[in-house]
């Protein structure tokens, strides 16, 4: 039995009402792209009314290139049957009656309609979806650039502490790259006893909820990739997202602090020992001047003139000693405070014109002193600090050497070795006595007090000046004598 004729129009009243209240477009096209109906939700989406677009080709409602290439399309699909969106649902761009183009989710079918074929579009316009997923994009491109620039590592773990986050800081602060490190154990930038420790740590606070550095912040101890231990700050969070349990470390290097905290340690117990020292080394040859000066008048009183004579030779020690202190003392300060530009130097000339100054010095004469310099690139460099190193080891050969020995030498070497200019002065003298090499470079150190004066400053402010430069100065204990090699790079 068929439908009446009133159940038909019923039937059709519905659907027409669903087309009309739907929240999609609909729109239904001929197999020439003309439109043959246009849902209210359509005219909304892009503008027109039904009267403007029915009967006209729907590429009107398409931007470039869908526009040029649509009839192409359909005639292609006559040919061949090849579909391309036909049955399936995909996002493309349309052009709303103003001129503006946006997002859309569209879905074709084809049907047959008393022998016609037709092809009904479902149009869905997602402009505002799109916004908000290029928002979100952005504000997610804006926050890593933001972790990715911060001074601080940042490191999240899971539960299990495995890595999921490893920003660039952390890469420069530790040496890996983010991939190496994703889905490892945290524990591989830690040493013993950090290492060992760890999942025991997360498996107790799991069962026992007993914090020890979460939500605190303390100084530990981090591993680089290529093994060094180095002092990191480390502050741990606890945070929950979509329901996981996720811990959030930041992370700081604080190498350079540590090295200057302990710079500072060393200054302030340098300084300590320096007022100590130079207070009672200063008073020391005052006090003996002050007495042998009364055993002077003394003796001038009662006619010893021979005691007088004695008493005032060593009045004038006594004073050359306070003064060659003095000269150190002020020698050292200026080191210190001296801003020195570099310059060319001349190195073979300024070791001949330092020895020739000193060739005043007590038995200079006896000493066969051997020269081979082979260095003969240019050496930028402070020459005041280099003067101070070269004329502090040589007057030190001079002043030490052993005089039970016939044969006394002092060889002087100067060559180019992996692009460090290298001094190299050997000497067969006293040495440094093995029980005493461990504070070659300590300020006040005396090594041979009875043979002749000295402040204790000259290998202390030696060494120094090599560090100002930048160099590096090394000692060998020959067994008969000693050996000191300076290296420099070559700038």
């Amino acid at each position: 039995m068929s439908a009446s004729p009133k159940s038909s129009n019923a039937h059709s009243s519905r659907l027409e009402a669903v087309l009309n209240t739907v929240i999609d477009g609909i729109i239904t096209i001929n197999n020439r792209g003309l439109i043959q109906s246009f849902n209210p939700s359509a005219v909304r989406i892009f503008g027109y009314s039904p009267e403007e677009v029915i009967g006209q080709n729907v590429k009107m409602l398409m931007p470039e290139p869908y526009h040029s290439g649509h009839d192409g399309y359909l005639s292609n699909y006559f040919s061949t049957g090849d579909k391309q969106i036909i049955g399936k649902g995909r996002e493309v761009e349309a052009q709303r009656k103003d001129g503006s183009v946006f997002a859309m989710e569209l879905g074709v079918n084809e049907m047959d309609i008393d022998g016609e074929t037709m092809f009904v579009g479902t149009i869905r316009d997602i402009s505002d979806r799109i916004s908000a997923e290029q928002a979100l994009k952005e504000n997610q491109a804006k926050l890593q650039a933001i972790v990715d620039n911060t001074v601080d590592g940042l490191i999240t773990i899971d539960q299990g502490g495995r890595i999921e986050t490893f920003n660039k800081a952390c890469e420069t602060i530790f040496g890996y790259r983010a991939n190496e490190v994703i889905e490892q154990n945290v524990k591989i930038l830690m040493p013993n006893p950090y290492h060992r420790e760890h999942d025991s740590y997360l498996s107790n606070y799991h069962n026992t909820g007993e914090k020890r550095i979460i939500g605190t912040g303390r100084q530990v101890e981090g591993r680089r990739k290529n093994g060094d231990i180095f002092p990191l700050d480390l502050s741990v969070s606890e945070v929950h997202v979509h329901g996981r349990k996720l811990y959030s470390g930041i992370v700081r290097d604080i190498t350079d602090r540590k090295n200057a905290e302990e710079e500072i340690r060393q200054a302030n117990a340098e300084l300590e020992e320096f007022s100590y020292r130079t207070s009672h080394d200063l008073r020391s040859p005052l006090v003996s001047s002050i007495r042998l000066l009364d055993i002077v008048e003394e003796s001038i009183r009662v006619d010893d003139k021979e005691k007088a004579l004695m008493s005032s030779a060593l009045i004038q020690k006594s004073l050359r000693q306070l003064e060659s202190l003095v000269k150190d003392i002020l020698t050292l300060t200026q080191a210190k405070n001296e801003s020195e530009e570099l310059e060319e130097i001349n190195i073979e000339s300024l070791i001949v014109d330092t020895l020739t100054k000193l060739k005043h010095m007590d038995n200079f004469e006896r000493l066969n002193i051997d020269l081979s310099m082979k260095f003969d690139s240019t050496l930028w460099s402070k020459k005041n600090r280099m003067m101070l190193i070269i004329e502090n080891l040589l007057s030190n050969a001079v002043k030490y050497q052993d005089l039970n020995k016939e044969n006394s030498f002092i060889n002087i070497s100067t060559y180019l070795d992996c692009n460090n200019f290298t001094l190299k002065i050997s000497d067969n003298g006293l040495g440094i006595p093995k029980n005493q090499q461990a504070q070659l470079f300590q300020m006040f150190k005396r090594f041979h007090p009875k043979t002749a004066f000295g402040s204790g400053l000259g290998l202390y402010m030696m060494k120094k000046s090599v560090d100002v430069l930048g160099g590096e100065i090394y000692f060998k204990d020959n067994d008969n004598g000693c050996t000191f090699i300076f290296t420099l790079p070559v700038r």
